[in-house]
Order: C-alpha cells, then structure tokens, then sequence
C-alpha cells in the first residue's frame, strides 16, 4: 500500500493535467449545447483508461522496483542483471553505476595486487634475515672452537655465559622472525596447508630438538614418552603450534619442569588424538585465560615479558581452527599451564 501512495504522489502531476483537460473539454462541449450523457459517458471512458494505465504503470514500476531491491542486496552490477532501461534517465543512471562498479572493481584489485608485492616482499625479507643470522651462528661456533683449543682458563666461565647468552637471543631472533613467516603465509588468500597422515611423534620431537637448548639453558627438566599414534593433520603448519607452545612454556617457567604427552581418545564420534603440554611456571590468571587467543592481547604476562606480542597464542588458535582442531587451556597463578591440542582426527 505504502509503494502504491509513493507511485500516486510520484505521478500526481499527470493526473492533475489529465483532470484538468477532462474539465476544459467537458466545459467546452457544455457551452456548445452537447448533451450531458454524452459529455459524461466520455468522461466515464477516459477514467477508465487513466485506471487501467495506472494500474499497468505501477505493475511495471513495482517489478523495477523490487529488481532494485534484490540487486542492493546482492551489490552485483552487471549487464544481464540490471534491468533493461525504459527512459532516458534511466539509462544514464545505469551508465553511472556502470562506471562506479568499474572504478570500485579497479581500486580492490590494485588494493590486492599491493597486499599481493607487500606479502612476497615481506617473505622475501624474512628470508634474507634469516641468512645473516645462520652465518652469526656459524661464526659464534667457530669463535667457541677457538675458545676451547687455546685453552683460555681466566674468566673462561664468564665467556661461555656470554656465548650461550649470544646463542639464546639468536634464537629469539629466528623465533621472531619465523612467527612473521608464518603470520604472513596464514595471511595469505592461499595457505600451504599438507594434510596428510603423520606419526605425532616424529612432530613432537622435531619440536624438542629444537627447543632442548633452551632447556639445557633455563635448567627445566623435560618430561616425554613416545607413542606410535598416527593422525591425520598438517606436519609443518601442527609442528608450528607445538613450537609456539613449547616457547611459552619454557618462556614462563622459571623452574621446575615441562610435561608433553599424546594420547589417543575414543568417543562417540569416533578415535581422535590429544596433545597436551603442561608447565610448572608463572601460569595465567583468570581474567585473561578468555582473552589470551585475541590477537595482540598479552595480559599480566606480557607486562611481565616486554618482548610478548601477543601473536603466538593466536596464530596457534587460528591455524587450529583450519585444521579442524581444537586448542583447550587451562590454568593457575603459581601453578602452572595447561594446554590442549585436541580433535586430531586418526
């Protein structure tokens, strides 16, 4: 009803016209003496035809107009779509959507063709960073070699503690610089995702090896016992997480000891693997264990670590979540954390 009063005010100007010339001929043929059936019977003719273009007027308006509403929702400007144009007006204003789709289409692809050089220069980047750093490596190696052979007994303790310090925050550089890798791979419209099966274990003690320095360092035991579970899932992108998540428990424990286990769970929704990592350190408090998988969010823990940035636990929630994962934590104050990997499918 709303629609039809809108198509009346929007025509009220042609009616009026077409009133006012029905009354100018009817006082016409008045003053030329013509009978008044006639005169009326005209009149009855004209209304009836002004009604049946109205009513054919707006069944063509109200399809156009619900034509309109369908491609609003839609937001699709195309030829075969957009309605055929029946006034010149009508033509124009189509033209000039026509040419706002256009320049709309070509500021998103120059957008993504920017993303696009700023994500392969930005891998590009952390690649090259990480040359520099093996040869540092290398040269620190070569450096302790040459340490030990001289036999350099006077402040000898105190150079390894510098050395082992300079092999620690190295670490910390390519562990920085491999969460941005892989913050931007996750970034991207396309992901190397594998999902394969793998045994658990072959990922688990990759991830050991690569952290047991940093155990040796921190003096923190490390509890572990093989298993021969297979499952279905990502190597590279599962052994990420597990990195992430090792880094913390080393990062937040001062002493004591870091527990990793997997098992295999059976429900009713079939046979599915666990893993789980659990620490003796700092823990997390209440108020931020919701929080802690928000990007960026560091909570009290990163006010005690200055160099936390609040990505880790989040490209370990997000990467989950494309691998159909799960990831469950929890934890005390004082006591410790627990973390879950869960819904690994076998």
């Amino acid at each position: 009803m709303k629609d039809f009063i809108a198509y009346i005010r929007e025509n009220i100007r042609w009616l009026a016209v077409i009133l006012c010339i029905a009354l100018i001929a009817s006082a016409t043929m008045l003053l030329n003496e013509i009978p008044f059936v006639e005169i009326a019977y005209g009149l009855l003719l004209c209304f009836f035809i002004t009604i049946v273009a109205l009513t054919v007027g707006y069944a063509r308006h109200y399809r156009s107009f619900r034509q309109l509403e369908q491609m609003q929702e839609n937001i699709v400007v195309e030829s075969d779509v957009m309605k055929t144009p029946e006034y010149m007006y009508e033509r124009q204003y189509q033209n000039c959507i026509r040419i706002l789709a256009n320049e709309n289409n070509r500021i998103r692809n120059e957008m993504l063709n920017r993303q696009q050089d700023m994500t392969e220069y930005y891998s590009m980047w952390v690649h090259q960073v990480k040359t520099p750093i093996a040869a540092l490596k290398l040269l620190i190696d070569e450096d302790m070699a040459a340490y030990v052979e001289a036999e350099n007994i006077e402040n000898g303790d105190m150079g390894v503690i510098n050395e082992n310090q300079k092999r620690n925050e190295l670490f910390r550089i390519e562990e920085y610089i491999g969460m941005a890798l892989q913050y931007t791979r996750l970034g991207a419209q396309t992901n190397d995702f594998v999902i394969e099966r793998i045994l658990l274990d072959e990922v688990i003690k990759n991830s050991i090896h690569k952290y047991a320095k940093q155990f040796i360092y921190k003096k923190l035991s490390l509890n572990y016992e093989s298993k021969d579970i297979m499952a279905v899932t990502d190597k590279k992108w599962l052994g990420f997480v597990i990195d992430q998540l090792l880094s913390n428990a080393i990062k937040y424990t001062k002493q004591g000891s870091v527990t990793i286990q997997a098992e295999q769970i059976t429900d009713v929704s079939g046979q599915f693997a666990n893993i789980i990592i659990e620490d003796t350190g700092i823990g997390i408090s209440a108020e931020d264990l919701p929080r802690i998988c928000e990007k960026g969010y560091t909570g009290y823990n990163g006010h005690a670590d200055k160099h936390s940035t609040g990505i880790g636990l989040y490209l370990c929630k997000e990467i989950l979540d494309k691998l159909g994962h799960r990831i469950l934590i929890t934890s005390e104050i004082g006591r410790g954390t627990r973390v879950e990997i869960s819904n690994i499918c076998l």
